[in-house]
């Protein structure tokens, strides 16, 4: 906004936006050419696969790729439009947990050291998963 208001102020301003034009113009062209682009390439993969299934069976193939990009292109609509508080608070959620992960890897060393001093430590991992298969098995429950 800065950078406009001080094209303004020097008198370039028309001469910037003249240029912006002109890159409007050619990014428009280039879109275009990169629609046509894609245009041909489904073409030949068209062609491709009717060479090798039949024509019948490459459509419907076709149909069915085509079909599955606009499911994932709408689950990708979905997603983005999300609430940012929403978006925000899985990313706080996320940031938390790496958070939590680097600062249990921080300590990893220290815990270690505590482990060649003390053997009887390693004992504590043994007991809690000897505990919570006895849980488990008591409660009777199968799924994990």
């Amino acid at each position: 906004m800065w950078f406009l208001v001080t094209k303004l102020i020097q008198g370039e301003l028309g001469i910037y936006l003249a240029r912006m034009k002109r890159l409007a113009i050619l990014y428009a062209v280039m879109v275009i050419f990169a629609l046509l682009l894609v245009a041909f390439l489904i073409t030949a993969l068209f062609v491709v696969v009717s060479a090798e299934m039949g024509a019948l069976a490459a459509a419907l193939t076709m149909a069915g790729v085509c079909f599955a990009v606009i499911v994932l292109i709408w689950i990708a609509t979905i997603v983005v439009r999300r609430k940012p508080a929403k978006r925000a608070e899985d990313r706080m959620k996320r940031d938390i947990a790496s958070i939590a992960g680097v600062s249990a890897l921080s300590n990893a060393p220290q815990l270690l050291r505590a482990v060649k001093r003390r053997k009887s430590l390693m004992l504590i991992p043994l007991l809690a998963g000897l505990g919570y298969g006895a849980w488990v098995a008591i409660k009777g429950d199968d799924e994990f």
